[in-house]
């Protein structure tokens, strides 16, 4: 089974970086993966489109122990081909998380005609669709509509009724929570706000609390929604935009500097000539004091020669 979540980004090369740093596996469309930043940046200019939405994303997600590294990258190209055939495309998978998945990224232009890519209603259906026709074709489970919630018939009873369902209110906690964690840590301290709580991870499910009604029920009986996998897909979603907020941040702030190239010259130049006059300083003081040593060592070698004594030899014995 896998899953799909899309969006965009008005700067390509992050995505790239953010994903490519990461891979275990990479391949690319219409381009060489490897030089994938410069083949997008290219094109974009060769068509003037170079502002706005650079290029859309597409992270694909396949359920735990499902597909090795390879399998996933191949079946991401595959998507592709199928979704952005005259678009150049990378595709990195990640093998960090117990499911593992791939970040599919889209250059905004059409190689062949200069379009913009379309990431409306009907394109996201077509991926959705496309999506699940390659998981069929290779004999991987596909996720009905209908599983995306799951009521027991006791507890639609109680909907119907109008009743309240302890089940629904990890529903609704989970939901108001879930794209806003990185962690399952992060995800668990958001979710005890809202009277819930995780209980136990194992490698293909999780288990939530009712912390007021003290039951628990695991995630894939609430539904695919509330399963492992979706909930860490989530995770790498939003670990991903807050990298790119960061980014996006530190090119702000560094935008607020102006540099005042007149002054940082007019320094430059002041900064040079208190140089040469240190360097001038520095040589006729070296000059001063070879001058005194010379002349202290002439008057050393005069006091010398005043005092020194000969003595001569004769058959006497000695004498000055």
């Amino acid at each position: 089974m896998a899953t799909t979540k899309l969006g965009n980004t008005k700067s390509a090369s992050r995505a790239i970086n953010y994903a490519e740093e990461r891979a275990e596996e990479k391949s690319g469309l219409n381009c060489d993966v490897d030089y994938a930043k410069s083949y997008f940046k290219q094109t974009r200019a060769l068509y003037g489109k170079e502002n706005g939405v650079q290029a859309h994303t597409v992270i694909q997600s396949f359920k735990p122990g499902e597909v090795t590294a390879k399998e996933c990258n191949e079946i991401g190209l595959e998507l592709a081909k199928k979704i952005a055939p005259d678009y150049q495309v990378a595709v990195y998978t990640h093998t960090d998380k117990d499911h593992y998945h791939n970040h599919i990224i889209i250059n905004s232009v059409n190689l062949e005609t200069g379009n913009k890519y379309q990431s409306n209603k009907e394109q996201r259906d077509f991926i959705k669709k496309a999506n699940d026709q390659l998981c069929e074709e290779r004999g991987l489970s596909v996720p009905e509509k209908s599983s995306e919630i799951r009521y027991t018939l006791a507890e639609q009873n109680m909907i119907d009724k109008d009743k309240r369902s302890w089940k629904n209110d990890i529903r609704m906690a989970v939901e108001e929570t879930k794209d806003n964690a990185v962690d399952f840590e992060e995800f668990n301290t958001l979710l005890k706000e809202k009277g819930v709580e995780i209980t136990r991870v194992t490698k293909n499910n999780v288990t939530y609390r009712h912390i007021e009604e003290d039951k628990k029920v695991r995630g894939n009986k609430l539904g695919d929604s509330y399963d492992k996998g979706v909930i860490e897909n989530g995770f790498a979603i939003e670990k991903f935009r807050r990298e790119r907020e960061e980014e996006r941040e530190y090119d702000e702030y560094a935008d607020t500097f102006e540099v005042d190239w007149d002054a940082v010259a007019e320094n430059s130049e002041d900064l040079r000539k208190r140089r040469i006059a240190r360097t001038e300083e520095t040589k006729q003081a070296s000059n001063k004091i070879y001058i005194r040593d010379e002349r202290t060592t002439g008057l050393e070698r005069k006091g010398i020669a005043g005092n020194q004594v000969e003595f001569e030899k004769d058959d006497g014995g000695l004498s000055r």
